[in-house]
């Protein structure tokens, strides 16, 4: 048993396993990119290893779904290594499922018994929401010049929480950097219905002075919602 494999969630953990098996990422890259953690040129790698050889990926099965199709692996897989086939295979499908499913309010998470977990499916659900939204805004923060995709939010206006209709709504969703996302989670400042920087009744000189002369950046499709703007002012903000 893996000393580290309760140390992450299930989709950090089939994260490592897809960056082996399809992408071909040695230990220490996947334990840098992915699991966030120092990984020095010697002895840099481990926990990610010992995460793979969990469900026996050892070094022979490096790129292993590059050159063969999963279900062609999974025919001859031990026992644990078929069980992370078959979640990858959840994994790739939910994930799809979500794509093609980009602001349809009908579609909801199915929670029912599957190789991947309800908590799973909810964060595949957010990853490409994200994805979406930040190419809608061109990878850039909707107020400032901000580009850098780890230092990017996809920032629902009316709240994951809430509105589970519109959780996959890109009209309930804005790019921006993690200051302005958590400004705006904090409701110093919302967006008005003619898109400009409206201030919540925390947001002292000190705020104000820090986003003087800043303007909103509209998408490429799917402008906020002025309906879930008005609530965010109303709730968040007031």
């Amino acid at each position: 048993m893996s000393r580290y494999i309760n140390f992450f969630e299930e989709e950090v953990t089939l994260q490592v396993i897809m960056a082996y098996l399809y992408n071909g990422k040695s230990h220490r890259q996947i334990q840098r990119e992915i699991l966030g953690l120092p990984a020095p040129a010697r002895g840099g790698g481990f926990i990610a290893m010992d995460i793979l050889h969990n469900y026996n990926i050892h070094g022979d099965k490096k790129g292993l779904l590059q050159r063969i199709d999963i279900l062609d692996a999974l025919n001859n897989a031990s026992e644990e290594f078929a069980l992370a086939l078959r979640k990858v295979m959840e994994y790739k499908r939910f994930e799809k499922q979500v794509r093609d499913n980009i602001g349809n309010k009908s579609f909801f998470i199915n929670s029912g018994s599957t190789e991947i977990t309800a908590t799973t499916k909810v964060r595949i659900n957010q990853s490409v929401l994200r994805d979406y939204v930040l190419r809608l805004y061109n990878n850039e923060c909707a107020l400032c010049n901000i580009n850098k995709t780890d230092l990017l939010v996809c920032s629902h206006i009316k709240p994951w929480s809430i509105d589970e209709e519109n959780r996959l709504n890109p009209s309930n969703a804005i790019c921006f950097c993690v200051l302005h996302d958590k400004l705006f989670d904090k409701g110093y400042f919302s967006i008005d219905n003619d898109y400009g920087i409206i201030y919540g009744t925390k947001a002292d000189s000190q705020i104000r002075e820090l986003m003087n002369g800043l303007r909103f950046k509209k998408p490429k499709d799917y402008l906020p919602d002025t309906s879930f703007l008005n609530y965010h002012y109303d709730e968040i903000c007031k």
